[in-house]
């Protein structure tokens, strides 16, 4: 495909300390977004090829204000409205077809996708150790509008290429709440001893799903996510392992929650070390995926496999020489 975005954006920011404790940062930001595109139509099954065109545009203005509060010089909390922007992929505005007529399937793209917006609240609180490491809580809710997610439908009828599809696109929702809570601590809780550990907690509810009742969960939000490393530390040797955790999610809407697709909860493993020969001269190893998490789709419900793919743990070695 070919495609031509243009962006022009402007800002005005200000940041002022009100007083020794509270300072203040306000501005907006405007972005007006102009695309063409030309996309190809391919018949898979007769090997012919068509092209269609697609234009869009759009003008985003996006003000901001941010609050910092400091207790102390160690803890600090901070409070921001924000208003942002998610644009689509390249690929899911370009007006192609795809159709395979012996499985009857057909993907399109929508050049008629705009970008979902969200106006954010967050507070966190931050305490900072006297040595190194930190405390962090905090909240947000996110209202979005015009979220982007892709649905797959049976039984369509396309102008083009006749009945009895399956098809699939990616299309605009109307407005989704996302809200929830975050932890993090960072530690060194022996000499050479490190710990940082955070954990997300995300709820959301959506409107405007086409074909489907409110109050389903946006897409692509996995509702606990975990990360925590444990690091030991010396002149001449690290040690590092890491561990990565997020429960599964709606990933793909279909005409009815029976042909929903959700991507499965995963748990990955990480190890990898160094040391130092001499101030120049390392050697290190790493371990990837030591756990084997699979890629695993399903559909509806957890028994219902629909894809999974196995990689396996990956290994490497090497030596690094700073010259």
């Amino acid at each position: 495909y070919e495609a031509d975005e243009t962006v022009y954006a402007g800002y005005a920011m200000v940041n002022h300390r009100l007083s020794s404790q509270l300072s203040v940062l306000g501005g907006v930001r405007i972005e007006a977004t102009s695309l063409d595109y030309i996309g190809n139509v391919f018949d898979v099954d007769n090997a012919e090829v068509t092209q269609d065109a697609g234009t869009n545009s759009y003008l985003n203005v996006l003000p901001g204000l941010h609050l910092r509060y400091a207790f102390s010089p160690n803890t600090i909390v901070r409070l921001a409205w924000t208003n942002t922007l998610a644009r689509p992929n390249y690929y899911d505005l370009v007006p192609y077809a795809e159709y395979v007529q012996e499985d009857d399937e057909l993907a399109r793209g929508n050049p008629d996708l705009t970008p979902a917006t969200s106006m954010n609240f967050d507070l966190m609180g931050e305490h900072y150790f006297s040595n190194v490491g930190l405390v962090s809580a905090g909240a947000f809710y996110k209202d979005v509008s015009d979220f982007i997610y892709e649905q797959t439908q049976k039984d369509y009828t396309d102008a083009q290429f006749g009945s009895g599809l399956e098809f699939s696109t990616m299309l605009n929702g109307g407005t989704a709440s996302v809200y929830g809570f975050e932890v993090a601590f960072q530690r060194q809780i022996l000499t050479n001893l490190g710990l940082y550990v955070n954990y997300t907690r995300t709820a959301s509810e959506t409107t405007g799903v086409e074909g489907r009742d409110d109050d389903l969960p946006l897409p692509g939000t996995a509702e606990n996510m975990v990360n925590a490393s444990l690091a030991y530390e010396t002149s001449k040797l690290n040690i590092r392992v890491s561990l990565n955790y997020a429960s599964g999610y709606l990933d793909e809407l279909g005409g009815e929650a029976f042909e929903d697709r959700f991507y499965d909860e995963q748990t990955f493993v990480d190890v990898n070390g160094s040391y130092a020969i001499t101030p120049k001269l390392r050697v290190f190893a790493e371990g990837n995926n030591l756990t084997n998490q699979p890629l695993r789709y399903y559909q509806g419900v957890s028994s219902r496999t629909m894809q999974m793919e196995y990689y396996n743990m990956r290994f490497n070695f090497g030596i690094k020489a700073d010259l």
